[in-house]
């Protein structure tokens, strides 16, 4: 159930041999089974040195269960940023909520999930030529994906680090001097916003 796309993709009998070689080696320490399968990932990419989209596969499904049952938070809205501009006096910090993660896929993977997603043929497996971040979260009650730009990636460490705003901007200034970085952070921070993936809380 867990990890449904590398189990269609690799068929039945290949997936369930590589299943019970990991229950083998991976003595359970969890009381819930539902995490189990956390170190599975890894073990296909151990496994299947040659075919790393199995490991990428995987890791996407394991965060994108994890987004599912993940813990609850208030998010933030549009209203609540203004009146954080508002109100505070030092650096603004924003908080990313629980069920945020990030799965980087170095080959066509999303590709290959989409196929899967759909019952067509996967397509050949294709190295591309720089790493794509995918953005995992939940929203609402539903998990969500969706691919992210090099600066919007850089932009999300930087809010997982802990960068008040002001600094976030000067680290997408340097690192991307040839962008309008006010202009496409604002617009990053609209979208956040409407994606729900900024929690309510906020630090100095």
């Amino acid at each position: 159930d867990t990890f449904e796309h590398p189990a269609i993709y690799l068929g039945d009998d290949w997936f369930n041999q590589l299943a019970m070689d990991y229950v083998q080696s991976h003595p359970s320490t969890y009381k819930n089974i539902g995490l189990y399968g956390k170190d599975f990932p890894s073990f296909l990419a151990e496994q299947l040195p040659a075919d790393q989209q199995v490991s990428e596969l995987a890791l996407m499904d394991w965060k994108l269960r994890r987004a599912f049952d993940g813990a609850n938070s208030a998010v933030m809205t549009h209203d609540d940023l203004q009146h954080l501009a508002a109100v505070e006096s030092g650096g603004i910090r924003l908080q990313p909520v629980p069920t945020l993660s990030i799965s980087t896929q170095h080959f066509n993977t999303l590709d290959i999930w989409h196929a899967i997603n759909q019952g067509q043929q996967p397509p050949v497996v294709e190295r591309l030529p720089q790493t794509i971040d995918i953005l995992i979260w939940r929203k609402g009650h539903s998990p969500h994906f969706r691919s992210l730009a090099k600066i919007e990636s850089a932009a999300i460490a930087c809010v997982r680090s802990g960068y008040a705003l002001e600094a976030i901007g000067a680290a997408l200034g340097k690192d991307f001097p040839d962008v309008d970085v006010a202009t496409e952070f604002g617009v990053m921070l609209h979208r956040w916003l409407d994606d729900e993936i900024i929690s309510i809380a906020s630090s100095v």
